[in-house]
């Protein structure tokens, strides 16, 4: 327990708000609205559970007991219909509160916290019993998850801050792939396909064929064809998700480059994934890698150059292929604490396409 604010809900109604930006000279437009889900995150149905057999020898640092608790978690939600991803959600939240552990105790916080969830004395979560009963504190938390709008687009670590009101919203974030893991082992659903949000469903949004056309109407001005081909493909494929985080720049004469970039030639786009300067939210960047690793996957048929993002490039001349975390290759030139944050390429995807008319990216 890392707050002292549990038992309520607040849902915050999304809205949009149109905007301009100017960053390196170019002039974003574009909108903030709620997140955009592409695929649904619950088609996987919970998984009902044997609570006597258990690995004797436990997954990774979480022993029998623990387990037996992971259980009845992932039962409670099956029950009540939910998803393999709910349940997931669930171990990871008792994860991050009592290690699995029905614990009788509180903290400095919260000293009349107690459970598996760390669930207070404060007229939300039931009597004492209820809150030591893994069952009935399982369900409890599970029927405010229920309540949480558009859980599904949500990163797992918010959804559950929603319901315990933590102090630190991300302080969730660690124990999810543990998580997955207990999860997945326990109920044989593989590890991937229980998503983080809809952004990383199989199949879907992130995991097409390119879908090629001319259509490239917003960002037409001055733009090659190689990077017309890639916006129109990124925008069949995963919605203008640019247009809720900042906007998207192509064609800029930038004279300071000595002519060796790709902007003054319209063969390189940003795709914004904060406003100009602001680092992304974890959602965003989870986004963003999504988007980054589709591109690499797809780098033949979109012609790429190179991509940037986050402080690290990737050449496909030069880089091996595989995940952008293991392959990407991080570039001096691009520490933040020199250039800052649209200089490190934090806030925004470079993606580079077509021929080669200078030394930039190599």
């Amino acid at each position: 327990m890392n707050g002292d604010s549990k038992g309520g809900l607040v849902v915050l109604a999304s809205i949009a708000v149109p905007m301009a930006l100017v960053v390196g000279g170019i002039l974003f437009l574009f909108t903030i609205t709620g997140t955009t889900g592409y695929c649904s995150a619950t088609s996987t149905t919970g998984v009902s559970l044997d609570e006597d057999a258990l690995p004797e020898d436990g997954i990774g640092v979480w022993g029998p007991k623990q387990l037996g608790n992971a259980v009845i978690i992932m039962n409670v939600a099956a029950d009540m219909g939910l998803s393999t991803r709910d349940q997931t959600i669930g171990v990871m939240t008792a994860m991050g509160e009592s290690s699995l552990e029905v614990i009788d105790r509180g903290d400095a916080a919260g000293p009349d916290s107690r459970g598996l969830f760390q669930q207070r004395d404060n007229g939300a979560w039931g009597t004492y019993e209820d809150r030591m009963d893994p069952v009935r504190s399982s369900e409890m938390f599970f029927e405010q998850l229920e309540k949480v709008e558009g859980r599904e687009d949500m990163e797992p670590t918010l959804v559950a801050h929603e319901v315990q009101r933590n102090e630190d919203k991300y302080h969730y974030a660690s124990y999810w792939e543990d998580a997955k893991q207990v999860v997945s082992q326990l109920s044989g659903v593989e590890a991937e396909a229980i998503p983080m949000n809809t952004q990383q469903c199989v199949g879907v949004g992130g995991g097409g064929e390119p879908n090629f056309s001319g259509d490239c109407r917003p960002v037409a001005d001055g733009i090659h064809e190689s990077a017309c081909k890639a916006y129109a493909a990124l925008t069949a494929e995963f919605g203008q998700f640019w247009d809720e985080n900042g906007g998207v720049g192509c064609q800029d004469d930038r004279e300071w480059d000595n002519g060796m970039g790709d902007h003054p030639v319209g063969q390189a786009c940003d795709y914004m994934m904060a406003p100009g300067g602001v680092v992304p939210s974890q959602e965003m960047h989870q986004q963003a890698l999504v988007v980054v690793q589709w591109i690499m996957d797809n780098h033949e048929a979109l012609d790429v150059k190179y991509i940037i993002y986050d402080e690290a490039i990737w050449n496909p001349d030069q880089d091996a292929y595989g995940p952008w975390e293991q392959v990407k290759r991080e570039k001096d030139d691009y520490d933040v604490d020199i250039v800052g944050v649209t200089g490190a390429h934090i806030d925004h995807i470079h993606l580079s396409t077509g021929p080669w008319h200078g030394e930039m990216g190599r």
